[in-house]
């Protein structure tokens, strides 16, 4: 029979103390169950890097210190003011609140004008002169990236948005009403209002604001191009109208503070209580009902909102690093279908904590409320169009005005492009949508007629083959240049 020591029979009892009773394990289970979901939304948090791709309360200031006597949106919002009393005494007399011959107007000039249309445009004309104030400043600032969200009422919010097409329409009517009286001069400047417009809505802007920015800058360049067709004018006004558009477009903001400003939009409304019922449509009934808890509390799970936060952070990261280049110099999009996400640039050191694309698609992928928030390939790739068009247009309407002043000066229109450099124009411009950095094409047609084109959105040199109709589609971009 073997002796039992004393120190032997010390840890005999010290192991029957610490057996595990029945409360010790229902204690145990207790825990894992309470822990295990703050382990598991801590797991899905800490899977995705954390970065700051670019200062965001620096972004916000920068627009916050303008002062407001010095803020081109100060006027908008006074010129939809007093419109919204203008529209009250229209529509208590009956008047029509809308224009109808705009378009007949636009192509055959004022004399196709009616009475009704020119009662309109005398209505309105001290909210057009409080807006024209506004085009004047040189800097502009809508509203601030910390106030909005994706569930917001457009009207009170953006009330300049819904209503600054139309100011851009009497602005056209009083240039056309002034170029049917002979003052050349003083239709411009209502033109190149429209032009200034459309830079302040690329200032600090979000989506929607900028594509309303390049509408406006649509109308503007088809209107100067019109204007300058008039054999009246003279090589010094041409190129005073050249050095003003070109002064214009120096306020045109780069596309990254558009992709910045969205996705200050989207952690604003990812950070607002309740943010995943302001996302729902107002008649949803479920939205507040058993179905709603449990997928508020499988999302809390997987981490979010802090796990989509730090994707759309990565995601932007990525895009910083391209957007602002020509087109000719952007590295290739990795082609994936959640993101659109472009492939590394292997001459620059990788950014501390920069996931690549294969890895950020990964977490779009298996994300339900990232994909909700991120710009898929077609969206990213209409946003990055419309931008390009502005450029490509931009640049037409420069070097159209540059032809029309040559052809003051000799009678006709250069038959080389490289007449223009450098008296006109500094340098010939790039055209930018061009895949490989060819140079804006340029052909006269006669010593009356030339045409300025882009290869446009297909990358595709189609000889030149444009319209000067913006309702019929071409297969390039670009103006033909005339003498009436």
């Amino acid at each position: 029979m073997p002796t039992i020591t004393p120190s032997s029979e010390s840890e005999m009892q010290f192991r029957r103390s610490w057996r595990p009773t029945f409360r010790t394990w229902l204690f145990l289970i207790a825990a894992m169950i309470l822990t295990t979901p703050f382990l598991l939304r801590a797991w899905f948090i800490s899977s995705i890097p954390d970065i700051r791709p670019f200062d965001e309360a620096e972004f916000c200031r920068e627009g916050e210190k303008i002062p407001e006597d010095q803020n081109a949106f100060t006027n908008y919002r006074e010129a939809c003011r007093l419109k919204e009393t203008v529209d009250a005494a229209r529509k208590a007399s009956g008047a029509m609140m809308n224009v109808e011959n705009y378009d007949e107007v636009v192509e055959k000039g004022w004399g196709a004008a009616d009475d009704s249309l020119k009662t309109w445009c005398q209505d309105y004309s001290k909210p057009l002169a409080e807006w024209r104030k506004g085009t004047e400043l040189s800097d502009a600032f809508s509203v601030s990236p910390r106030e909005v969200t994706f569930k917001v009422d457009v009207m009170n919010q953006f009330p300049v948005l819904n209503q600054v097409r139309e100011f851009a329409r009497l602005a056209r009517f009083e240039g056309l009403r002034l170029e049917s009286e002979g003052d050349l001069a003083k239709a411009k400047e209502w033109y190149i209002s429209i032009l200034r417009c459309s830079r302040h809505f690329t200032r600090r802007a979000f989506n929607l604001q900028r594509m309303t920015g390049s509408a406006l800058h649509a109308m503007a360049v088809t209107s100067l191009v019109q204007w300058a067709h008039n054999p009246s004018l003279t090589a010094d006004q041409l190129k005073t109208a050249l050095s003003e558009v070109q002064a214009a477009d120096l306020m045109t903001d780069t596309a990254s503070s558009t992709l910045k400003a969205d996705y200050l939009l989207a952690c604003n409304t990812l950070n607002q209580r309740g943010w995943l019922q302001s996302m729902q449509d107002d008649d949803d009934e479920g939205g507040n009902g058993p179905a709603a808890a449990l997928t508020s509390i499988a999302l809390w799970l997987v981490g979010e909102p802090q796990t989509t936060q730090k994707v759309l952070r990565q995601i932007l990261s990525n895009q910083l690093n391209e957007i602002d280049r020509p087109l000719s110099e952007q590295q290739p999009q990795a082609g994936f279908l959640n993101a659109a996400l472009f492939k590394p640039d292997q001459k620059l050191p990788a950014k501390p904590n920069q996931l690549g694309p294969t890895e950020i698609n990964q977490a779009v992928s298996r994300l339900m409320i990232t994909r909700i928030f991120v710009s898929d390939p077609k969206n990213f790739a209409q946003f990055t169009n419309y931008v390009t068009r502005d450029r490509a247009k931009q640049k037409s309407l420069e070097i159209g005005l540059a032809a029309q002043a040559y052809q003051r000066e000799n009678g006709e229109f250069p038959e080389d492009s490289m007449a223009l450099v450098p008296k006109f124009l500094d340098r010939w411009p790039v055209d930018p949508f061009s895949p490989t950095g060819q140079l804006m094409n340029y052909r006269r047609e006669g010593s009356t007629s030339t045409i300025v084109w882009s290869v446009g959105s297909n990358g595709n040199d189609d000889n030149g083959e444009v319209t000067d109709n913006e309702q019929q589609p071409a297969k390039d971009l670009g103006i033909v240049l005339k003498i009436r």
